[in-house]
């Protein structure tokens, strides 16, 4: 039986290229974003949610098993939420806030938790930038949100009673070493998680690359 990717947070650049990666290496895909597609094959399904509503994250795990009878093998969370602070680092709504935090660290902790309950083998992989070592005011929503999802997976990654599952946050750097907050390569992105989907054993869960 083919594996299962489920791709939550499906944009047109790196959420898609991940899920035609995965489907080109035989896996059966799910992808959810907050608008509705439809798809051409039995291999692909396409769901909908909005992830900075939190119980909005369960359901699309009962559908994906619904479809295909399990658990993902594979999640990739590429969802982000932003709030603006760009009045200074205390200007956020604190609703806004709340809904940034929600799309960039509760529901991802929230997938990571549901996907490990449902297949003890699963391979988790965030994507990241480089807001978790680095401060910038303006972005100081986001980089709160990254901070602490880095954090939790990092300690997901070293947790021994986890294994065999994987844990990654993965974090784009231009060909200088820069960060890379836009211009993001899907097309290097697809190959690495496709990648670290495939090793056996959990490697450095801060996966920081260059493209």
């Amino acid at each position: 039986m083919s594996k299962i990717a489920l791709v939550l947070g499906s944009g047109p650049r790196v959420g898609q290229a991940v899920a035609n990666k995965f489907h080109s290496a035989g896996y059966r895909v799910a992808t959810v974003s907050r608008s509705a597609r439809t798809c051409d094959s039995d291999d692909l399904v396409h769901l909908t949610a909005d992830f900075t509503d939190t119980t909005s994250v369960e359901p699309i795990f009962d559908q994906v098993e619904k479809v295909w009878g399990k658990s993902p093998d594979v999640v990739v969370y590429n969802a982000y939420a932003f709030a603006s602070t760009h009045a200074g680092p205390l200007s956020a709504d604190i609703d806004e806030l709340a809904k940034s935090l929600n799309g960039n660290t509760i529901s991802p902790y929230l997938a990571a938790q549901i996907a490990h309950a449902r297949n003890k083998s699963v391979t988790y992989i965030y994507t990241g930038n480089a807001l978790n070592t680095l401060v910038d005011p303006n972005l100081t929503a986001l980089g709160a949100g990254k901070s602490a999802s880095a954090h939790w997976i990092q300690a997901a990654a070293k947790a021994e009673q986890l294994r065999p599952a994987k844990f990654y946050y993965c974090d784009q750097r231009t060909p200088e070493g820069d960060p890379c907050y836009t211009g993001l390569k899907g097309e290097a992105h697809a190959d690495l998680y496709l990648k670290l989907a495939e090793e056996e054993e959990q490697g450095e869960p801060i996966v920081v690359f260059r493209a």
